[in-house]
């Protein structure tokens, strides 16, 4: 099984936070997607998303639960509406996704 986290910021201090885990992270053995400095997608914040799959989810997802962010955590199936529903988890606060930005993406996958 494969995951993603997305790891949001809402100010330069939390910005400063979640650019340090990057290094960690791939120390971990994640793959680090880009960094979005301002909303993207259905995501309400600034965030880059971070693969890993299931041989280091717990240890991956165990030192981002170390951390002040607000971290999305969800499965891949590639089925990204429910992924980010139905298989999402959060550490953190919970905010809430443009799930319309969602569907269309979906409809237009097809």
């Amino acid at each position: 099984m494969y995951y993603h986290a997305h790891v949001y910021w809402q100010n330069e201090s939390q910005r400063f936070e979640a650019l340090h885990l990057r290094q960690p992270l791939q120390e971990l053995g994640c793959h680090l997607g880009t960094i979005h400095e301002h909303p993207f997608g259905p995501h309400p914040f600034p965030m880059y998303q971070v693969n890993y799959n299931s041989n280091i989810a717990e240890e991956v997802e165990e030192f981002l639960s170390k951390t002040k962010l607000d971290i999305l955590l969800h499965e891949d199936t590639g089925d990204d509406l429910r992924d980010h529903t139905e298989g999402a988890r959060w550490i953190g606060h919970k905010h809430k996704l443009d799930l319309e930005w969602l569907e269309e993406y979906t409809r237009n996958k097809k």
